[in-house]
């Protein structure tokens, strides 16, 4: 019996790995945080401009595991990211496994049930590379199970602790599964008061120093992208067209309710019923918080940890009748799903604002494989990378000179953010105009409707009054005196403020009143007339 349990396993993982490997690639959103890890290993700091504290990536656990990987390694941080992400998606396939053999105990034969589900869905293919943060968050979600189901059954505690806290470190919303898992954790491990405020402090430990670094170092309570993307805002009409968009596709609703209440019915004592329960929880309140943020520009890759969590209990299940039956039904589905369901947008936009981000960009850069900066540079090359270019230079405008106290000669602007920053060296300022990794434009009120992320495109204005050099002389009168009163606006006040929490130099005085201010400054939003919205 445990070897053909371990054979499941390493088959499952094996699949695992061979459809991640047949669809690696890196996405634009993967460079804009390999240029972060660049930036970090060259000693500017993580950051994604130097000269600019803007925390452009969500993933702090990311961020660094990939520098330390690369440093380690000395290999291209894109292909380590690709690399990383693909382990870590197979370690959580493995991880997840063995916690679910471990609830239903492990002296009997399973079969494999929800792990079917996870093999067959294209997006977890795609997500288990892209250079994102994906992959990780598998892994802290199997690796969190199996620590779990390890400590329900009087094994470690400590161990589930530490990496429990580690939540909001690997994506904040995870912090959503935290208290679930560490609940059911007292529930059944009850230490005693002490002891319970002991493991919460050694819980919190990391993530509250990191919190405090934030605050100091970037001004903000929260990663920038939050701000870019109004994490705090809810748009549940949107949420549910994202959430129908993974689960109509692929016709989640009856291979998943063919596994779940069996998961349940499996569970011989009451204490499995708990634990059982703790994941099943965090997957309904995971998916909850993305109905009501309105999901993602990506398609499926907000729904895929909910679903891994809901799966979590039926990964495998014990060989019965009514089990082998409903393993062979969803075993069916599987091939079909694999095979033929796909989005209706393939390779493109949807829509809804929804995209086949792996399709695009694979179309886009003419590479099957697009997994290094060289295949998107390839795909849109520009001569600013090869010559000597100085000043400031906007997409269909003439160049303008450059502020003087910014440290760089060159400053470019754009939209694909990864793309552009990919074909310049660390040196040269990447104005982001959707606000991802600029400190002005995610601070903008919403402007736009369509795409989750690309709803604050900063008007072209605020770009020349922030980086272009005073007294610059513009032809168009209309836009020189907007420039002019846009840059009045910055020189003082809130903006003021806002520039010199990322900009001026990092003194003990300046980490202080980034720390104190950190609330009021991640609150401040402005207006924007005119922002240039996708028709």
């Amino acid at each position: 019996m445990r070897i053909w349990n371990h054979a499941v396993t390493v088959v499952a993982a094996a699949v695992m790995a061979l459809a991640g490997w047949q669809n690696r690639w890196i996405s634009d959103d993967g460079l804009i945080a390999v240029r972060t890890v660049r930036q970090l290993l060259a000693g500017n700091g993580p950051v994604f401009n130097v000269g600019e504290r803007v925390e452009a990536n969500t993933s702090t656990a990311w961020t660094y595991l990939v520098a330390a990987v690369s440093w380690l390694s000395r290999g291209d941080v894109a292909y380590v990211a690709v690399l990383l992400g693909l382990a870590c998606t197979v370690g959580a396939v493995v991880s997840a496994m063995a916690g679910t053999v471990r609830l239903y105990g492990g002296a009997r034969r399973f079969l494999p049930a929800g792990v079917l589900i996870v093999l067959a869905l294209p997006p977890f293919w795609d997500f288990a590379t892209s250079g994102l943060e994906t992959g990780l968050v598998f892994l802290w979600i199997g690796l969190s199970w199996w620590l779990l189901v390890r400590a329900a059954r009087e094994g470690p505690v400590l161990p589930l602790v530490v990496v429990l806290g580690l939540a909001p470190l690997v994506r904040p919303e995870l912090a959503l599964v935290y208290p679930v898992f560490f609940g059911v954790l007292l529930m059944l491990r009850w230490p005693g008061w002490r002891a319970a405020t002991r493991w919460f402090a050694l819980s919190v430990a990391l993530p509250v120093a990191y919190q405090i670094f934030r605050m100091g170092y970037y001004g903000l309570l929260v990663p920038n992208t939050a701000l870019a993307k109004e994490a705090g805002e809810s748009r549940w009409a949107r949420g549910l067209l994202y959430a129908g968009d993974t689960v109509l596709t692929y016709q989640l609703v009856g291979p998943m309710l063919a596994v779940i209440p069996l998961s349940l019915w499996a569970c011989r004592r009451r204490r499995d019923l708990l634990v059982a329960a703790a994941p099943l929880t965090a997957g309904v309140l995971m998916l909850l918080y993305v109905l009501r943020v309105g999901g993602d520009f990506m398609h499926a890759r907000m729904m895929l940890p909910a679903l891994l969590l809901l799966l979590l209990p039926a990964m495998v299940l014990p060989l019965h009748a009514v089990t082998a039956l409903a393993c062979a039904t969803v075993g069916l589905w599987a091939v079909v799903c694999a095979v033929a369901l796909r989005v209706p947008y393939g390779q493109a936009v949807g829509p809804d604002g929804i995209a086949d981000e792996r399709g695009f960009y694979v179309v886009w850069t003419g590479d099957p494989h697009p997994v290094t900066a060289e295949s998107y540079a390839r795909a849109r090359p520009t001569p600013l990378s090869t010559g000597d270019a100085t000043g400031l230079h906007v997409p269909g405008l003439e160049p303008v000179p450059l502020r003087t106290d910014r440290p760089a000669r060159l400053a470019v602007s754009g939209t694909v953010l990864g793309t552009v920053s990919a074909q310049f060296p660390l040196d040269v300022l990447v104005v982001d105009q959707l606000g991802l990794a600029n400190a002005l434009g995610s601070h903008m009120a919403l402007a736009c409707g369509q795409r989750v992320g690309h709803e604050k495109p900063l008007p072209v204005e605020y770009i020349y009054a922030d980086y272009m050099a005073p007294g610059a002389p513009l032809a168009d009168e209309r836009l020189r005196a907007e420039v002019e009163r846009i840059r009045g606006e910055l020189a003082g006040g809130r903006f003021r403020e806002l520039l010199d929490a990322t900009r001026a130099p990092l003194t003990v005085n300046r980490f202080w009143d980034n720390l104190v201010g950190a609330p009021a400054r991640t609150a401040f939003r402005f207006p924007t007339a005119n922002a240039p919205c996708p028709s």
